[in-house]
């Protein structure tokens, strides 16, 4: 060894070598157990209750607000129908679907075509039929028309017409909509308009279930009330 009480003298172990190079990292260590959960803390207390928030409003049809009028009435049996204006030339409807209570006035519907609408408001009305023209059949053969009229007046774009193409033809069918102001009290009617007779034939020999051949569908989309 070294001592450097003595003489100082030259000797090898005197001498401070340069730093040897790190040694290489050792493994990680496996890592150690979790500790226990600790026990959950009491609950806070409870916040005050809002402010109550605004009441809602029942929906009863408001003036310009919705409306939830409706009517589906049809006819699934055999109709003769004269010419316009030469007897008897309004659809009768003899069935009905759905139809809003206190709304509706359908007690001619089957004896004169008649359909009341007891409230003021715009309505979208859709109708269809079965037709052909009734025989005998005249050449060339006529085309026939079906309009929708209000307390007796045509509506303006409710005309649609259809054809029988041969005397031995089936039924066509033809079908219109509208959307427009109806007043309370107002008589809806689904009249011919054209110059020869029209059958309304439900043809049940080729149908398993009987055919409707006139319907009409109802809906109120604003009140005027």
């Amino acid at each position: 060894m070294c001592d450097e009480s003595k003489e100082m003298k030259w000797s090898p172990c005197c001498l401070v070598g340069p730093q040897g190079p790190a040694g290489l990292q050792g493994a990680q260590g496996i890592q150690g157990v979790p500790g226990a959960q600790g026990i959950m803390g009491p609950s806070g207390a409870q916040g005050p209750q809002g402010p109550q928030g605004v009441p809602g409003k029942d929906c009863d049809c408001p003036q310009g607000g919705a409306c939830l009028r409706y009517a589906n009435v049809f006819s699934s049996v055999d109709q003769n129908l004269s010419a316009f204006s030469a007897g008897s030339d309004a659809v009768f409807f003899n069935l009905q679907n759905a139809v809003s209570s206190g709304d509706f006035d359908l007690s001619l519907m089957a004896t004169t075509g008649q359909v009341k609408v007891l409230n003021h408001g715009i309505y979208s009305i859709g109708w269809a039929l079965q037709a052909k023209t009734t025989p005998p059949v005249i050449a060339p053969v006529p085309s026939w028309s079906f309009g929708l009229w209000i307390n007796g007046v045509l509506v303006p774009g409710s005309v649609y017409s259809g054809f029988t193409q041969s005397p031995n033809d089936d039924t066509a069918h033809i079908n219109g909509d509208v959307i427009i102001e109806v007043p309370a009290g107002g008589v809806l009617m689904l009249r011919n308009t054209s110059t020869t007779a029209v059958s309304l034939d439900p043809n049940p020999a080729t149908s398993v279930f009987p055919i409707t051949v006139a319907g009409l569908v109802i809906s109120c989309v604003k009140s005027l009330a």
